[in-house]
């Protein structure tokens, strides 16, 4: 029939069609395969002697002494490098404890008050192992006298600040210079320099707690660290998050740098504030570095005696004092206010810098008395008995082990006669001691 031939015609059409498809696929599977060892091959080959040549490949029939010096330097540095270090390289600055060597102090003094002032600073700086400089208005006589300087840091004159606008009322533009005094110690370039450490020319340090607080911190990082005032209304006035700089404040190596950086801009914008101190955190807060607290650090916004303070003093390093021509001698009986600061010094503080002004409880039950001992600073006896909530500070921390306070112990009380002596044995209280009160009944 006319339309089965038809069919059949074009049923022939589409085998050969079919048959005509099959050509070049097949002529592209070819190409493919071709294609593919050509190209797999010498990746193979490259591979293989890629692996014959690797220090990690074990099976490697390459004696060890084909390998040229140069050639096993080079494959240790790559596969051991921040594991081992050579022996005959020196260590890193950078892995060695922090020490009195790393800390670069920068004490801000005035050439109308330096006569005055320098014998604090001689009190506690340490010329052979201490680095840092006073920064002053103009020259003093020791600026040019190397045998007056004795005992105290080097002298450096700041640099220029008329450039600086300063608008406030009350103020002293001394706060411009003042305030650049870590950018201007960062600059000089001090090989092994850390930490960069503020304070006036009456503030007191206790170097070894000093060194304590700040190797517990990593100077690579940017630390902004001191303390608030004492004074809530100072602490008003100025901020909470704000370190006061006769309290001394530390500044890392890599905030100092970012300071330097940008100090003299950040000047410039805040013409109005008052001090250094405030200009420092002004700049912190631009940085976005906030203030990391230390209660070891005293500002001392205080007058007359600082029993209360140093006799319950937190659990912490006792890291500075300041504003000491406003305060009594720590000693009383001691002729001036420097020679009560080397009694202490030369004293408690040589002895056990650590436990200067830790505060230790305990009682005597027979007369009813509670005994507060400020180790190094003060012995005080209570008649009567109060808890030992009452004999502290309410802020306890510690810096080595949990925060727990001494035990103290009565050995001996004064007895009738000559015998007038009370022995106390203060140390870390042992299992089960506490602070027991024994009321008579």
């Amino acid at each position: 029939m006319k339309g089965g031939g038809g069919d059949r015609h074009h049923h022939k059409d589409a085998i050969v069609m079919h048959a005509a498809g099959k050509a070049p696929k097949c002529k592209a599977s070819f190409f493919l395969c071709s294609l593919l060892l050509y190209f797999l091959l010498p990746v193979l080959a490259l591979y293989v002697v890629a692996l014959a040549v690797s220090p990690f490949y074990s099976g490697s029939s390459c004696p060890e002494e084909s390998l040229a010096s140069g050639d096993v330097a080079h494959l240790a540095a790559a596969g051991d490098a921040g594991n081992r270090r050579n022996d005959s390289s020196p260590p890193s600055d950078d892995a060695a404890p922090t020490g009195l060597g790393h800390i670069v102090f920068g004490i801000a003094a005035s050439s109308e008050l330096w006569k005055s002032r320098r014998e604090y600073i001689r009190t506690w700086w340490r010329p052979e192992q201490m680095s840092g400089f006073v920064w002053l208005d103009k020259p003093v006589y020791e600026f040019y006298s190397r045998n007056a300087s004795t005992g105290l840091p080097g002298i450096k004159i700041s640099g220029n600040t008329t450039k600086f606008p300063y608008t406030h009322g009350r103020g002293s533009r001394s706060a411009l210079r003042i305030t650049r005094i870590v950018s201007e110690s960062f600059r000089l370039g001090l090989p092994g320099a850390r930490w960069f450490v503020m304070g006036d020319d009456d503030t007191v340090f206790f170097p070894d707690n000093l060194v304590d607080v700040l190797s517990r911190y990593d100077h690579t990082q940017p630390y902004y660290i001191g303390n608030p005032s004492e004074s809530h209304i100072q602490n008003l006035i100025f901020s909470y998050g704000m370190a006061f700089g006769g309290g001394g404040f530390a500044i890392s190596r890599a905030l100092a740098a970012q300071l330097a950086h940008m100090q003299d801009g950040c000047i410039d914008r805040y013409p109005a504030l008052y001090g250094s101190d405030d200009r420092i955190h002004a700049c912190m807060a631009e940085l976005g570095v906030p203030l990391t607290r230390h209660l070891g650090f005293h500002q001392c916004d205080l007058w007359g005696d600082v029993l209360g303070l140093l006799g319950a003093h937190p659990v912490v390093p006792l890291v500075t004092l300041h504003h000491l021509d406003f305060l009594q001698p720590v000693f009383p009986t001691t002729r001036s206010r420097t020679a009560a600061l080397r009694r202490l010094f030369e004293g408690p503080a040589r002895l056990d810098s650590a436990g200067v002004a830790q505060q230790s409880v305990c009682y005597d039950g027979d007369k009813q008395w509670t005994v507060s001992v400020s180790w190094g600073f003060a012995v005080v006896v209570t008649r009567g008995v109060l808890s030992p909530r009452e004999m502290e500070m309410p802020d306890p921390n510690l810096w080595k082990r949990s925060p727990r306070r001494n035990c103290c112990r009565v050995l001996s009380s004064p007895k009738q006669g000559k015998d007038r002596k009370m022995t106390i044995d203060v140390g870390v209280c042992r299992g089960g001691e506490f602070a027991r009160i024994e009321v008579a009944r």
